[in-house]
């Protein structure tokens, strides 16, 4: 033949398959042919690589044998990316509690691996590295869904089960390493392994689980979202090995996926992935799949098969991103804790008629933090009339002062149900009866765990203290507001915490039952919303940032110092504070809004920045919800159940409760926080040196202070500025 131009090429089925999945055509091939780079193949065939794709002719080359793409090139990584790489995997064999999410990888290599019939790929062995490889590390770095606290686990097994890497973080020095996993070996070396499989019985997912499961194990805390994807292409030949019965061994695997189902929880995701030949018998991991659903722990399962087809692989990985994505995002959100079994609570619905049980009130009392204890109070609730919505005869008020109503009513139904507490609709009630009611609805509050319904009154303590805090920290930032360009003391909204009392009830049922009570809002009308949580969310979005690997080692490595007792609350703020300035750096440094419009919520992210300035980096109110009452004058923002990170240098946890995440909570904020225009005119930046002098207590603030107005519910019991001791103020302001 004079050249390739001349050559004829007879198109087999197999070959034209192959271009066509690949939207090729045999003028491609010619191409191929005639510029591409050539070498000998096995049985004497040629091999033309010609722009990402490998064509195979046969040694006359006039009949095109099949097409594939190239091999996936490595990465280009430095020595640099791998010390990088080591360094941050050392950090998390450190400290996993860092880990957001594992996925535990377990691949098939198994004789009949090495068949050659997924569209496009070499082998069946070579199409699961390569598409988990793209799909699943190259996908979510580009698109920044997973970062170096993501890590996975790789193993691989036939006869045998090995971890061949474990628990190694994401970035391109991961998807090398699985793509070296790819077999190399020559088309001889691999010929018998399929019969040599079918003898010697060479798929034995027992020990797979086993390992898995182990691995699942290595890293096991509240805020990691744990992921098992299982390829294979056939039936299982544990039956064959152990000498049982297919059913007895398919028994015990599916009694293996339902213990690792229990074991992990809602923090599971399980992805069974079969592909190959339709005649193949995938009902072992139909099993699989199927028993950790029928499971009641809140792990998510499916069963994907792929037939031959490389799209459907990579369909059933970005399904295994999706979950794990969501999964990740449901633990940083969520208010988790271990061994804690909640009582069972029946929820109103729509078409639910109003059922009430009445208490008499024995006792009414409230939280004063000058003394760290509870007091009783003569009078209404707070929550009975404060910021009514309709106005009451202030003789009416004063005689229900002097002689309370000696019932409360509360519904047999809870509207609410949170991690801690339920809450339900209350009135008080003159008698035992609807018609007795007065006064505003109230929300009664209580604990939900079954752990704790002997706290009674103590339950209430952190709660109350926590409302406390944020109430007096509520109030400063409202005098602050007066300094900004465009305040107007009826437009301009403020924040304001609902007060609440304890009620103790007379309950047969439950000796010394005690409810938290407060002003029930008007949801219906406002609608209720959460601006931001205690986990970094921020109206409902979550950042997912790399870790910081040199920070978190410098503080894996710091000495502790020992503190006096009375000084830890003395926080001094040093420039060399570091830490501190980075964090608020995350916050400022991504300040991109410089629009002149200002949204009401922004006020309430400015809030929560302006409280983690203002106490000296010691204190930061977050988990900031209620409604916005545009109603009031000045607008209000009604707000509820907030959570207190706390900045110990002892290095003192949950001292607000359990929601007191401390330092890392507040990191988690201004990961997420971008400072708006009520930030930057309240000059909320490290940037502004005078933060301490000028602004806190210096002309500008004493001026201010003058202006002092409070919020619209002042005038009851010294209003949302309550109690809080002379100590506490003065280390905070």
């Amino acid at each position: 033949m004079s050249g390739s131009s001349l050559i004829s090429i007879l198109s087999t089925d197999h070959g034209r398959l192959r271009r066509e999945q690949r939207d090729l055509s045999k003028r491609d091939c010619l191409k191929a042919i005639r510029y591409g780079k050539k070498s000998k193949g096995c049985f004497n065939c040629w091999i033309f690589e010609y722009d990402g794709i490998v064509y195979i002719v046969d040694n006359l080359m006039e009949r095109e044998v099949t097409a594939y793409p190239s091999p996936l090139a490595l990465a280009p990584t430095n020595i640099r990316d791998k010390v990088v790489h080591n360094r941050t995997n050392d950090l998390l064999e450190q400290k996993p509690e860092l880990c957001t999410s594992h996925t535990v990888l377990v691949v098939d290599i198994s004789g009949s691996m090495v068949k050659k019939d997924i569209a496009l790929h070499k082998t069946r062995q070579i199409a699961a590295y390569s598409v988990t490889a793209m799909e699943f590390v190259v996908e979510q770095l580009f698109q920044k869904s997973a970062t170096n606290s993501d890590v996975l686990t790789l193993i691989e097994f036939n006869r045998t089960a090995q971890e061949l890497f474990s628990r190694e973080s994401f970035d391109w020095v991961l998807y090398n390493k699985l793509l070296s996993r790819r077999d190399t070996r020559s088309y001889r070396q691999r010929a018998g392994l399929v019969t040599l499989d079918a003898i010697t019985g060479d798929t034995n997912y027992l020990k797979a689980l086993d390992a898995a499961d182990r691995a699942l194990q290595s890293i096991d805390h509240d805020r990691c979202a744990l992921s098992l994807f299982f390829l294979s292409d056939g039936a299982p030949t544990d039956a064959q090995v152990l000498g049982i019965a297919p059913d007895a061994a398919k028994q015990r695997m599916t009694s293996k996926m339902q213990g690792i189902a229990n074991k992990y929880g809602d923090k599971l995701n399980v992805h069974m992935v079969g592909f190959g030949a339709s005649h193949q018998d995938f009902s072992v991991m139909t099993a699989m799949a199927a028993a950790v659903s029928a499971v009641d722990s809140g792990a998510k399962s499916e069963f994907i098969y792929c037939d031959k087809a490389a799209n459907k692989i990579e369909s059933a990985v970005s399904s295994l991103v999706s979950s794990t994505t969501m999964t990740r995002t449901h633990l940083l959100s969520s208010d988790r804790g271990k061994n804690r079994t909640k009582r069972t609570v029946q929820l109103e619905s729509g078409d639910s008629q109003d059922q009430w049980n009445y208490f008499p009130i024995r006792r009414h009392l409230v939280y004063d933090t000058r003394h760290d204890r509870f007091v009783d109070m003569k009078g209404l609730p707070t929550g009975s009339f404060v910021g009514a919505e309709e106005t009451y005869e202030e003789n009416q008020l004063h005689k229900l002062h002097e002689r309370p109503p000696p019932y409360i009513a509360i519904n047999r139904e809870a509207f609410g149900v949170g991690a801690e507490r339920i809450a339900t609709r209350c009135y008080l009630a003159t008698s035992q009866s609807e018609e007795s009611f007065k006064l505003q609805a109230m929300v009664a509050k209580e604990t939900n765990l079954v752990q704790r319904p002997d706290d009674n009154v103590e339950f209430h303590k952190t709660f109350c203290e926590t409302q406390d805090l944020a109430s007096y920290l509520a109030y400063e930032f409202n005098n602050h507001l007066v300094g900004l360009p465009w305040y107007d003391s009826k437009k301009t909204p403020i924040i304001a915490f609902l007060p609440c009392s304890i009620l103790v009830l007379d309950d047969p049922k439950w000796p010394g039952r005690g409810v938290l009570v407060e002003k029930k809002l008007n949801v219906e009308k406002y609608g209720w919303r959460k601006y931001n949580d205690n986990a970094g969310g921020i109206d409902g979005k979550y950042y997912h940032g790399p870790l910081d690997v040199e920070r978190e080692f410098q503080k894996l490595n710091e000495i502790d110092t020992i503190i006096e007792e009375d000084s830890e609350d003395e926080e001094e703020e040093s420039e060399s504070e570091e830490e501190d300035v980075e964090l608020v750096a995350l916050s400022c440094g991504r300040d991109t809004e410089h629009n002149d419009e200002v949204k009401p919520s922004d006020y309430v992210q400015a809030f929560t920045h302006f409280t983690y300035l203002f106490t000296a980096r010691q204190v930061m109110v977050c988990d900031i919800q209620g409604v916005y009452n545009y109603d009031l004058s000045p607008p209000t923002f009604e707000l509820t159940d907030p959570a207190i990170h706390y900045r110990s240098k002892k290095g003192r946890r949950h001292v607000f409760g359990r929601t007191d995440s401390g330092e890392a909570g507040m990191d988690k904020f201004f990961k997420t926080h971008k400072c708006n225009r009520v930030c930057r005119m309240m000059q909320l930046s490290r940037k502004n040196k005078n933060w301490k002098t000028e602004w806190r207590t210096g002309q500008q603030y004493q001026e201010m202070r003058k202006k002092r107005f409070r919020p619209h519910s002042s005038s009851a019991h010294g209003g949302f500025r309550s109690a809080t001791s002379d100590r506490k103020r003065a280390r905070l302001t």
